[in-house]
């Protein structure tokens, strides 16, 4: 192996390790909420927006960063993103209180924000052709690893020893890897190319990222502090907010630079309900999650560890079923992801099933085995849908459509998140018993009408998909018999055989 390609593998191996702590924070960090609660004292407002803010905060920063990155070089905010999620995290871990731990999860959040995109950047600057899909495989590989053992390692850590203690553990953790970390990026990471005069700087939409999480926010008040004057003024600046993106946003493309969302693509109704889709599955993903968490740890007083292995296989099935969701989608198409969309429904119905109608150990195996069968139908869908949602970007909006398509993603992980604990934080009067079960099916409630959106969306496009099919046969049809037709009245064989001709071409472009 030479220089280069050592070169290549070390920088790979750094990027797959930076992009898996901040991921495996994330999948570990819901397991860790309940203790942190309990040790805090903190109230139900104060858990919503501990859970909501890192994913707020990453969504804010991913497209920022990621244009950024194209201006300084993305050695720069590599470096810039892991200090910052490394320095939150030693905040975190000594917190005192609920508000620092907020503060420390936003700004967590805005350190994965910025340095997921440059891992990406420089995967794809690093590696080119068979070796750059492989690159970017192993990534995708590193975050279905990290779900996976995300859990059992938070309930590890929990269960080891006093959760009060645990948590904090799973903070400071973060800081000895961080202190790894940065050095390395220094040596082994390419320093930016020199800049050529004739390019013009990448456009960043910070004021587009903020105004679309200022309506994130709006919408999250409401589920935190309940209905009433606060709640009404909440939705009313959201609104504001959401009026204000829109203008920004065409504003900001008149001026011939990159919005967030352009106009090209809200237009694309494949685009559109692709990312509606999207969004809703992952606040299914995100709000099963910490329903689930709450449910056995606080409802029925399980040890973490078991708790996470309650969580693990339906990460394990999603990590599977993406192996395999390319022939799916090859096969199937929109109709394929409607299936597991119905899949994944039933997956959540049998859960609130299990739950209200066993108990102890045996509605854990039930929800754990059922959980497996929901990660497959997932695993169906993320992929799947992603690759057909991104392929209706119009020409010139790939950066764009696939921007937007993640930040959406995270925007609802911070909403579905805060609104499924707060629901069962509410629900929950009791410390075990019926109102725990009552608490899990209002989560339930909730995740099944987001699915409800989703099959919606997908059905609609689905249905698109067909009449744009039959759109396609029929101008195919209409071809042929004009080529038939014009053969009719060239050819020299006479009536008789052109008729001939004109019946088999018709006859083979109807088959």
């Amino acid at each position: 192996m030479g220089h280069g390609d050592h070169a290549k593998r070390s920088a790979l191996w750094l990027c797959l390790g930076a992009g898996f702590i901040t991921l495996l924070d994330q999948s570990m960090f819901v397991l860790a909420v309940p203790a942190m609660s309990d040790s805090l004292h903190a109230d139900s407002g104060s858990v919503q927006w501990i859970l909501a803010s890192y994913s707020l905060a990453f969504g804010v920063a991913l497209v920022p960063a990621g244009r950024l990155g194209d201006i300084v070089g993305r050695r720069t905010l590599f470096i810039a993103g892991i200090a910052v999620f490394g320095a939150s995290s030693l905040v975190g871990g000594l917190a005192t209180d609920p508000s620092l731990v907020i503060i420390a999860r936003l700004l967590q959040g805005l350190g994965a924000g910025t340095l997921n995109p440059q891992v990406l950047g420089l995967l794809q600057d690093i590696y080119q052709g068979h070796d750059r899909a492989k690159a970017l495989g192993a990534y995708a590989a590193a975050g279905g690893s990290a779900a996976v053992c995300g859990p059992l390692i938070g309930g590890l850590v929990l269960s080891l020893g006093d959760p009060g203690i645990g948590w904090r553990i799973l903070f400071l953790a973060n800081v000895p890897l961080v202190l790894i970390l940065v050095p390395l990026a220094f040596r082994l990471l390419p320093r930016p190319a020199g800049k050529h005069p004739g390019n013009a700087k990448p456009s960043i939409d910070i004021l587009g990222a903020l105004l679309l999480g200022g309506v994130v926010v709006a919408s999250l008040i409401p589920t935190i502090y309940g209905a009433g004057t606060i709640a009404v003024t909440s939705l009313a600046v959201g609104a504001g907010a959401l009026l204000a993106f829109a203008g920004w946003e065409i504003l900001y493309h008149r001026r011939g630079r990159t919005p967030l969302l352009s106009a090209s693509l809200a237009k694309s109704k494949g685009y559109a309900l692709g990312t509606v889709v999207a969004l809703c599955q992952f606040g299914v993903g995100a709000g099963m999650a910490a329903v689930t968490a709450f449910y056995f740890l606080s409802g029925t007083g399980m040890a973490p560890l078991a708790a996470a292995a309650i969580l693990a296989p339906q990460a394990a099935g999603m990590l599977l079923a993406s192996s395999f969701s390319w022939r799916f989608v090859a096969r199937y198409g929109r109709a394929g992801i409607v299936y597991a969309l119905l899949g994944s429904l039933a997956c959540l119905i049998a859960k609130d099933l299990f739950v209200q109608g066993l108990d102890g150990g045996t509605a854990a195996l039930a929800v754990a085995a059922v959980g497996l069968l929901q990660g497959v139908s997932t695993g169906l869908v993320v992929a799947p849908n992603q690759t057909l949602t991104l392929a209706h970007a119009p020409v010139g909006a790939a950066g764009v459509a696939a921007g937007f398509y993640q930040l959406s993603q995270r925007f609802a992980a911070a909403l579905c998140s805060a609104a499924a604990a707060g629901m069962f934080l509410q629900a929950h009067g009791a410390a075990t018993g019926q109102a725990s079960k009552d608490a899990f099916h209002q989560g339930i409630v909730l995740c099944c009408i987001l699915l409800g959106v989703a099959l919606l969306a997908g059905g609609l496009d689905w249905l698109r998909e067909a009449r744009d099919l039959t759109k396609t046969s029929a101008a195919v049809v209409t071809s042929g018999r004009e080529a038939a037709t014009t053969a009719l009245v060239l050819t020299p064989e006479g009536p008789t055989a052109a008729g001939t001709q004109r019946s088999e071409a018709t006859d083979s472009v109807d088959a």
